[in-house]
């Protein structure tokens, strides 16, 4: 069976725009929060219970107590993706900062990238085309550009 394509009025999407701008504002304690978002702001709070002796078992079920029914593993690769979050945004704000200072070196090196990739989309190669890598070929050239002939004496 073919799937139906669905299609509504403009009245209807016009009433229904204005239901939705219509809602009330949520209170804040009954909005929804995924473990990773919770976890990123609870993980100062996770590693003080455990350098207070706490195992993430323990913790697990602590978090149970308060309604929070998550395995430890959740929590664990939760906390692993947090720290891993938290690590790479001082590398990108700091690589930032450093090419909007205009250092001359980093300017030179993305111009630098920036041509070979140009060439690489461009087709062009280092041994300048001359490569022959079409199969059937005695003399191919690898990425390196030196030759690659097959041994055929000892057939």
């Amino acid at each position: 069976m073919m799937p139906v394509v669905k299609s509504f009025t403009q009245a209807q999407w016009g009433a229904a725009a204005r239901r939705l701008e219509a809602l009330p504002e949520k209170p804040a304690h009954e909005h929804r929060v995924n473990v990773r978002d919770a976890v990123k702001s609870m993980r100062s709070r996770i590693s003080d219970a455990q350098r207070k002796g706490y195992t993430l078992d323990e913790i697990v079920q602590q978090l149970a107590q308060e309604g929070v029914d998550i395995s430890a593993s959740t929590l664990r690769y939760a906390m692993q993706r947090a720290t891993k979050d938290s690590r790479s945004q001082p590398v990108e704000k700091k690589a930032t900062t450093v090419s909007a200072t205009g250092s001359q070196r980093v300017r030179k090196q993305d111009q630098a990238r920036l041509l070979h990739a140009d060439k690489t989309r461009s087709g062009h190669q280092q041994d300048g085309g001359r490569a022959d890598s079409k199969p059937g070929a005695m003399v191919m050239r690898d990425v390196f550009s030196f030759e690659i002939t097959p041994d055929v004496e000892n057939l």
